[in-house]
């Protein structure tokens, strides 16, 4: 079914699709606004997200791929047993070689959403599934003032999404901070943390890259405070796809092969750009060391040391 630009979702969906149905929305270059409930009826819906950044023809058909290749059901043990670890840990600790952040995940009524597992009749999902998050209100509103409770240090180091609001006048600067933020992919740069705020940034390693990253973020930091707090805590479960090299808002659900944590400063329209820095050398723990997601375990190697060779005469 074609769907223009202008079109309303609600109206398509009571003109053209049949009820019950499984739906599968791709509109590139524009927003799509979820049905309301009355209208969703007995339709399962999956919506890939194509606008907030640049999204080729190439990667819709990879992303298709991932959807197919993705199980529902895996998924959604993946989410109840994560969702059950938290619920059971005093504190969660995210690491990195370096830097240690410590999160009270129930220290508020924080908003957990789950867009993975399969599709009950009348839901909706992102496409391609695989993200857990917590934000510290309804995931569509905005309030600088309440904050997740996040102490310490991290590092970001990893693929960097740049999503833009609702206005095309913002395509060139989003292409701009993204390119000034890509060598994040390599380079690592080390925020500290106070009750969900960022209140320094420095380099992870010694080099120009590092020192420029963080004067590009410290120019973001001072142009709007809003973008320093932690909005969102994601992670990534889809173990399933592998990440573009590119500024792409389909990247966001990828969990590497056992989970992959990333952050989100901001939030469109509310502030100009959203940003999401994933990061898949973090690990989270909870206080007594059981992982939940990512960090893979240090492997060790058998080691002989008697006085033997391997070679045979």
């Amino acid at each position: 079914v074609p769907i223009g630009r202008t079109d309303r979702l609600d109206d398509v969906l009571s003109s053209a699709v049949p009820d019950p149905a499984d739906i599968l929305v791709i509109c590139r270059q524009s927003f799509v606004t979820s049905p309301d409930e009355s209208v969703m009826g007995g339709r399962r819906m999956m919506v890939m997200p194509c606008a907030s950044t640049p999204v080729t023809s190439a990667q819709i058909r990879y992303f298709l791929s991932v959807l197919e290749a993705t199980d529902p059901q895996a998924q959604a043990r993946r989410a109840e047993a994560f969702f059950a670890a938290v619920e059971s840990a005093e504190s969660l600790l995210l690491t990195d070689a370096t830097t240690t952040c410590r999160f009270d995940a129930l220290a508020d009524d924080y908003a957990w959403n789950q867009q993975a597992g399969a599709l009950a009749p009348g839901e909706q999902q992102i496409a391609p599934p695989g993200e857990l998050s917590v934000l510290p209100m309804d995931i569509t509103d905005f309030d600088p003032s309440a904050k997740l409770a996040l102490d310490g240090s991290m590092t970001l180091r990893g693929q960097p999404i740049v999503h833009a609001g609702y206005d095309d006048a913002l395509v060139r600067r989003q292409a701009i901070l993204y390119q000034q933020l890509q060598p994040l992919a390599t380079t690592p740069v080390i925020v500290d943390i106070t009750a969900g705020v960022i209140t320094a940034c420095r380099p992870g390693e010694p080099g120009p890259a590092g020192l420029e990253l963080v004067r590009v973020l410290d120019r973001l930091f001072t142009a709007d405070p809003r973008y320093r707090v932690i909005w969102e805590l994601g992670f990534g479960i889809n173990t399933d796809m592998r990440l573009f090299s590119a500024n792409c808002g389909l990247n966001e659900p990828f969990g590497g092969s056992d989970g992959v944590v990333h952050i989100g400063l901001g939030l469109t329209p509310f502030t100009e750009f959203a940003l999401t820095f994933i990061c898949p050398s973090t690990r989270l723990a909870d206080e007594s060391g059981t992982r939940l997601i990512g960090g893979s375990p240090t492997r060790k190697i058998n080691r002989t040391r008697s006085a033997s060779c391997g070679c045979h005469s």
